[in-house]
């Protein structure tokens, strides 16, 4: 009942906001403070996904969620620094600009196997066959 309920009460809400959702929303939001059988309704289907959420959310430690504490006199902030800087000028090899990629010296291509050869000219023989012309 309090679902059919629920759901009549959406459609008053659509049919009074002229279809525009936002006001629809926000006319729900004032009737559910208002109307507990409304909200019932709409959170019903939701329940068991509320309640384990917050288990959930109630049993984890908080410790858990807290990022870890890093201490600065640990780390040597100049060896950080030369490090960063010996990775942007690419460590005496040639590179181009910062976050291009390095370039590489072009290779000539690879000689055509016999069978890639054979296969190139099967196709230009039965492109002749088919009436094709030899081009110049």
């Amino acid at each position: 009942m309090s679902r059919e309920y629920a759901l009549s009460r959406v459609k008053d809400a659509l049919e009074k906001s002229g279809g525009n959702h936002l006001k629809a929303q926000r006319l729900l939001m004032s009737w559910l403070e208002k109307d507990h059988s409304l909200l019932f309704g709409l959170v019903s289907p939701h329940m068991h996904s509320i309640i384990v959420h917050a288990l959930v959310h109630v049993d984890q430690p908080e410790k858990k969620n807290a990022p870890k504490k890093i201490n600065p006199e640990e780390h040597d902030i100049d060896d950080f620094g030369n490090a960063l800087l010996e990775s942007l000028r690419g460590k005496g090899e040639p590179t181009g600009n910062f976050g291009e990629a390095t370039p590489r010296g072009v290779n000539k291509p690879g000689k055509a196997s016999k069978a890639h050869v054979d296969a190139i000219n099967t196709l230009v023989t039965a492109g002749r066959d088919k009436g094709g012309k030899k081009k110049k």
